[in-house]
């Protein structure tokens, strides 16, 4: 069995796994449909990082479907990520959290950041409020950059 693209004025309508001596049968046969199915040739999919994005596409030729791919640098709706208060306050570790609570005794910043996070019904990461709370914490040295990054992604 293999995938063939069923083609029609040089548009694909379907794909459709076919067995390949029917195929055969129609070509030695020559029946119709044998031009109006091509087989997909398939390509892997490249790798991408957390920011990109591969998306396919098929190239049709004359006698078969060609997939390929393209990477895309990924908008910033598709990085955007949206928690409840649990589910971000739950991406610090134990140590983190720990921290933050004892620092926001003393500091006005830290304490009015968490509790607006902590009442909040969604985190979104890229809210400015979000992202300068989060780079405040990163400037009083309760979390690194890249725990800020690995947080926030």
């Amino acid at each position: 069995m293999s995938i063939y693209a069923h083609v029609y004025n040089n548009q694909i309508i379907e794909f459709k796994e076919i067995d390949d001596a029917l195929y055969q049968s129609w070509v030695s046969s020559g029946n119709p449909k044998k031009d109006a199915y091509r087989i997909v040739l398939y390509a892997n999919q490249p790798s991408t990082l957390s920011t990109e994005l591969a998306e396919q596409s098929f190239t049709i030729n004359n006698d078969s479907v060609e997939q390929t791919w393209s990477v895309r640098n990924k908008t910033a709706d598709e990085l955007r990520k949206i928690w409840t208060a649990y589910e971000f306050l739950n991406r610090f570790t134990y140590s983190e959290r720990a921290a933050y609570r004892n620092a926001a005794k003393t500091d006005d910043l830290i304490a009015d950041f968490m509790s607006l996070a902590q009442a909040a019904q969604e985190i979104i990461s890229d809210d400015p409020m979000t992202v300068q709370g989060m780079d405040y914490l990163v400037y009083v040295g309760i979390l690194t950059q890249q725990r800020r990054d690995e947080i926030l992604s």
